[in-house]
């Protein structure tokens, strides 16, 4: 079912990303310890070695680790005097000078060399500058391990959590689809057992018409009421069982024909125009008489009944003495939009997606006749087995229907 479908991928939605931002968050916490870390082992090498304090550390309780560096004391007449360290990666003596140039001319006491790896401490003394050097590669290396092995396994936790995500959401609303089958069931069950003692009553009722009809005024107009029930009832068990076979799947292959959708429309206009006059409303189409030739590929009579939704709605929910204005016009290529604005209660735009929606009822003290709120969902299922799509919005307080669908082609 697809109300189970969507529930169950919004579940999914839900869970994975509260899933990914707790991943998140510890990966990117845990690189920034790291790095922090491994600063921290740096500078604590650069003041030791100022210190004289020997090249050896303690990091965290762990086993000693010695980090690459050595130190120069640059004296007042430009000579360098290299300290002991155990640094083994000179190149050469020109590399040497530019590390020490570099670190002479840097901005503060200390700083970064990206190019050659190395971190830098100075410091003026009695006898020159002092300059130290400690290798920053094992640091970066130690980064791009972090980056490239932690992305992979939260990556690798985020497809097992997605797995295990799916497989519960699935239990979860797996009440819920075996509650809302036997729903759909008993509609089902219930419309069809309704069907046939509603066709007796209506023939019954007949039957009992003819013989009484006329006698007094009271009877006739009782006999009215029944009629005009049973048909009612026969239109509410219709849309029950039309919306049961959509859910099912079960419903007869829809027969696709090329048609003129303009021509359809003005057939129904014509029909329901007596319709809106009784109602005392207006029914205002004026434009549609010089339209082009709509030619849609569909089923005739979904998109008929479509229609008469759309227009019994409008005659319904419309003020008294209002008009009611359908248009249609081309979208781009390949498409066009009808347009049903009827003048009634504006419909809140937190409501406009619930009006497509089974039984649902807005303000039934402004509704003029029997409804059991099934036309727009009816309407909005045709919609979707034509791939058009069906709205509603506000525009200058009036409530607007429309009707998006793409043209056939030419043969």
């Amino acid at each position: 079912m697809k109300e189970i479908v969507r529930l169950k991928i919004k579940f999914l939605f839900y869970n994975m990303a509260i899933v990914t931002a707790v991943i998140g968050v510890t990966f990117f916490a845990a690189a920034a310890v790291v790095k922090s870390r491994s600063y921290q082992e740096t500078d604590q090498i650069l003041s030791q070695i100022a210190e004289g304090a020997g090249s050896r550390i303690i990091f965290d309780g762990a086993s000693q680790v010695r980090v690459p560096h050595f130190s120069v004391i640059v004296t007042a007449d430009g000579a360098m005097l290299l300290q002991e360290g155990n640094y083994n990666s000179f190149p050469d003596q020109a590399f040497l000078d530019e590390v020490i140039l570099l670190g002479m001319d840097g901005r503060g006491e200390t700083g970064f060399l990206p190019e050659y790896s190395l971190k830098y401490f100075r410091e003026a003394r009695p006898e020159g500058v002092f300059l130290a050097f400690a290798d920053t590669s094992y640091s970066e290396t130690m980064m791009e391990s972090v980056w490239q092995y932690g992305a992979a396994a939260c990556v690798g936790i985020w497809l097992l959590f997605f797995v295990l995500s799916w497989f519960f959401a699935g239990w979860a609303v797996r009440p819920l689809e075996k509650a809302m089958t036997a729903q759909k069931e008993f509609v089902a069950n219930a419309s069809h057992e309704l069907k046939t003692p509603l066709t007796i009553l209506a023939a019954n009722t007949e039957l009992l018409s003819g013989h009484i009809s006329g006698r007094d005024e009271e009877s006739d107009k009782w006999l009215e009421n029944m009629k005009q029930e049973c048909q009612e009832m026969r239109k509410l068990v219709e849309s029950l069982l039309t919306l049961a076979r959509s859910d099912a799947g079960t419903g007869k292959k829809k027969a696709f024909s090329r048609f003129d959708f303009g021509e359809l429309l003005m057939e129904e206009l014509l029909t329901f125009e007596p319709v809106f006059y009784q109602a005392g409303r207006m029914l205002s189409y004026e434009d549609l008489e010089e339209s082009r030739k709509f030619f849609v590929n569909g089923n005739r009579e979904e998109l008929k009944q479509l229609l008469q939704v759309l227009l019994d709605n409008a005659v319904r929910y419309s003020n008294p003495q209002s008009a009611t204005t359908v248009s249609m016009e081309e979208t781009g290529r390949g498409g066009f939009c009808l347009q049903v604005k009827s003048h009634g209660a504006p419909i809140p735009k937190e409501q406009r997606e619930a009006v497509f929606e089974r039984f649902y009822r807005g303000d039934t003290s402004r509704a003029s006749g029997f409804g059991c709120g099934l036309g727009l969902s009816i309407a909005k299922e045709i919609a979707r087995e034509h791939k058009a799509v069906l709205g509603l919005t506000c525009e200058d307080g009036a409530n607007c229907f429309y009707l998006k669908m793409r043209t056939a082609r030419s043969k």
